[in-house]
């Protein structure tokens, strides 16, 4: 063979490596083209159309649900069953960051605001906007001043020892407390059996009304028992140096000496 048919050959074999090369890195890209193609199809149809309709008009979306898992950075929310949420998963995944000065216990009704991308991964995941203790939007305690109680003014509406989700028992004053939830009439304590809401929940809108200036409340300096004054009813949240918890709620005219 002479020096030009090998040179020739060599030629060949070159120009046919480039080719299979160049043909190889062209499916390549088109596979790759492909499926970021369809992710952020997935992705735009996740954000533009989100499982969850429930929105407050901001761009923002919202559900109601229970926390079933807590850790320091991150908690784990079970939507309510009547969650449009829970067609994309039955538990939601949402970062706190190490900084949050607020312990969501497991049991603890939450309402999660965020912007209406679901990441559906298992447990899905959102990005929090707003995390609420809140059980509903519109609760509103409804006190009966006639009391069924004959002998006694203050009576056991939920003793400590018949739930371990409180360290503490809840009183009845001098009258029936019924609470209503979303236009819903219950006892106060079925709502609180039935985890329809909590006691720390019904506190914190309790300090809110005072904050916004709906109610009046008084701050006793036995280690910071507290009495919220509302129209017809008053609630009382005991923090005693002793060790006392206990929340009562009676009648307009109640005050801590009066059952302490």
């Amino acid at each position: 063979m002479n020096k030009n048919k090998k040179i020739t050959i060599i030629i060949l074999i070159v120009v046919f490596v480039i080719v299979i090369g160049a043909v190889s890195a062209y499916i390549l890209i088109e596979r790759d083209v492909a499926k970021r193609a369809n992710f952020n199809s997935k992705t735009e149809d996740i954000s533009s159309n989100p499982v969850d309709t429930i929105s407050n008009g901001n761009n923002e979306h919202f559900f109601y649900g229970k926390v079933v898992e807590a850790e320091t950075t991150y908690i784990i929310v079970e939507p309510n069953e009547n969650e449009e949420i829970r067609k994309s998963s039955d538990k939601i995944s949402i970062k706190i960051g190490e900084s949050n000065d607020v312990m969501y216990m497991v049991g603890t009704n939450v309402k999660i605001t965020y912007d209406g991308t679901v990441m559906e991964s298992y447990p899905a995941q959102v990005e929090a906007i707003k995390i609420e203790l809140k059980s509903a939007e519109n609760i509103e305690m409804r006190f009966d001043n006639k009391n069924s109680i004959e002998s006694h003014k203050v009576y056991t509406i939920l003793d400590k020892s018949e739930t371990d989700k409180y360290d503490y028992s809840i009183y009845g004053y001098d009258g029936n407390v019924n609470i209503r939830i979303d236009d819903k009439d219950y006892s106060l304590k079925e709502a609180l059996v039935e985890d329809k809401i909590t006691m720390e929940e019904i506190i914190t809108k309790a300090n809110q009304d005072e904050k916004d200036g709906k109610i009046k409340a008084d701050m006793y300096k036995d280690g910071g028992s507290i009495e919220y004054h509302y129209e017809n009813y008053t609630i009382i949240k005991c923090h005693t140096i002793d060790g006392n918890r206990d929340v009562y709620i009676g009648n307009k005219n109640l005050r801590l000496t009066d059952v302490v």
